[in-house]
């Protein structure tokens, strides 16, 4: 008889894709968090990792414990401190590098609090952006401005920023399914064919639905013309593979940024951009201060780096900040790209199947499971925010409600015409926000569990069965657009934060 010997290859225990994140929910600080609702004690269920990630223990204790003893500034390598700072800092920004493909012509820049600060940094270093007063001093004639290409499913912060450049940002059409079509940029290319810069900035996926574009493509349209692609990675990053050099060179990512708050150990962290240092034509830095000369005298006289990379870096730089996103993305490579997709899709195909059995719940962008974990929804008649107040006040849930930074991709969705749209806008603008539309967005994460993810549904059945009774306990203010409860009466002191016990 033949028996498998306990531990070999042959019969290797693989635990469930749930089983397997048990060690990381319950290392998530405030996994097992409760607060108290205006009806009684409730357990945070956290399903807004869309918006930002949460802190993880272990990564907490090693920057505190082990990097913590030795803080001190970088921009020196005589003292300990000093020489390990600058050691940390630059083997981060190497591992941060590694995990997108970079190569040795991409250098890596941080900048602001998020993906908002890092693109409005490439813009500068584009040389695309002057001040507003100073716009009709310089005028530039339409066939000599750079266009911009977008989808039609950008953050607001990969479409105003562009809009507010010396370009023209254009913006693709939906295509199959509402889907992002190839074909039609291939159209618009043509059509822009003699503007003598080209920028496609493509969002990888949108932060409403979930649905992924397909970068490569667009990058291999993009240099197909002459033009460069750079691609917004902040809904995708955590959980997706990033690679900004593939096979085919015609489809590289010539830049990248992302938001790594939103990676699980993510919060306070900076804005992350990566991109081909010759792009950066100029000499000046885009912010000059210490750090970026290599000498000055007093007669006015000063000379600037020659590496783009530290030139670039002027100041006290971020090394905490980069510290703390390549441990995100090592913990992030330790849950494994296929084990954390699998797990998405498993939990994305349990939440689209509760809700589809709840009466007038309408999916955004249809029931497709092919989603990256995100899932955005209307109810009938209910407001969308006051559905997000009665998840946070009687289930502990917390999702969000709103546009999602994502106005025109909203106006697809819901269906909103230029003369509907005009209507809400007008409001907005005398400061009534009771008609601007919106949505409660899920967004789930590989951690979490099929009894959460059910009981999410459930609450959501809960609230538009009891929807006339339970909203009686709340009142709405037009000029916040949200819900006060009337039952409110303990809130968290977050002045306690702020102050150090004896």
């Amino acid at each position: 008889m033949l028996m498998a010997r306990i531990g070999s290859s042959n019969c290797r225990y693989q635990p469930s894709n749930e089983a397997y994140f048990q060690k990381y929910r319950e290392n998530t600080i405030g996994y097992h968090q409760t607060f108290e609702s205006p009806y009684g004690l409730k357990k945070l269920i956290y399903a807004d990792w869309a918006a930002s990630g949460r802190l993880y223990g272990p990564i907490e204790s090693k920057i505190v414990h082990e990097l913590g003893p030795f803080v001190a500034n970088t921009h020196t390598e005589s003292n300990l401190t000093g020489t390990l700072m600058t050691q940390a800092y630059e083997k981060a920004k190497q591992i941060i590098k590694n995990h997108v493909h970079a190569n040795e012509h991409d250098i890596i820049l941080f900048a602001g609090s998020g993906m908002t600060g890092a693109v409005n940094k490439l813009q500068r270093l584009l040389g695309l952006k002057i001040h507003e007063k100073l716009k009709p001093l310089y005028p530039i004639a339409e066939k000599d401005r750079p266009v911009i290409f977008v989808t039609h499913m950008e953050h607001h912060s990969n479409h105003i920023s562009w809009a507010e450049t010396i370009g023209d940002v254009v913006c693709l059409p939906p295509g199959p399914g509402g889907m992002v079509d190839p074909a039609h940029l291939e159209r618009l290319l043509l059509q822009f064919r003699h503007r003598p810069i080209k920028i496609g900035a493509f969002t990888a996926c949108s932060n409403v639905t979930g649905f992924e574009v397909p970068i490569h493509q667009l990058s291999r349209k993009m240099h197909e013309h002459g033009g460069v692609c750079f691609v917004d990675f902040s809904a995708s990053a955590p959980y997706a593979e990033i690679d900004m050099h593939p096979t085919d060179p015609l489809e590289k990512l010539d830049g990248i940024v992302f938001s790594p708050h939103k990676f699980l150990g993510g919060p306070g962290t900076s804005g992350v951009l990566i991109m081909d240092s010759r792009l950066c034509l100029h000499c000046a830095p885009d912010q000059p201060g210490g750090g970026t000369v290599s000498w000055t005298n007093p007669w006015g006289g000063y000379e600037y780096k020659d590496s783009i990379e530290a030139r670039e870096d002027g100041g006290t730089p971020p090394f905490l900040q980069a510290v703390r996103t390549a441990l995100c993305i090592q913990l992030k490579e330790q849950m494994g790209y296929s084990r954390m997709l699998e797990r998405k899709k498993e939990l994305t195909s349990l939440l689209l199947k509760g809700l589809g059995t709840i009466p007038g719940l309408h999916i955004l962008g249809g029931n497709s499971q092919d989603r990256l974990g995100i899932v955005s929804f209307v109810v009938g008649h209910i407001h969308y925010n006051l559905i997000v107040k009665l998840l946070n006040d009687r289930f502990g849930i917390q999702v969000r409600g709103g546009c999602s930074c994502a106005g025109p991709y909203g106006h697809y969705l819901l269906g909103i015409d230029q003369q509907a749209s005009k209507q809400m806008t007008d409001l907005i603008h005398e400061g009534d926000l009771s008609r601007k539309p919106g949505w409660v967005r899920l967004s789930l994460h590989p951690m979490m569990t099929n009894q959460e993810v059910s009981y999410i549904v459930s609450s959501i059945r809960a609230i538009v069965e009891n929807i006339i009774t339970w909203q009686k306990d709340y009142t709405y203010q037009p000029e916040s657009n949200e819900w006060r409860s009337m039952n409110e009466h303990h809130k968290i002191d977050i002045s306690k934060w702020f102050n150090f016990s004896n």
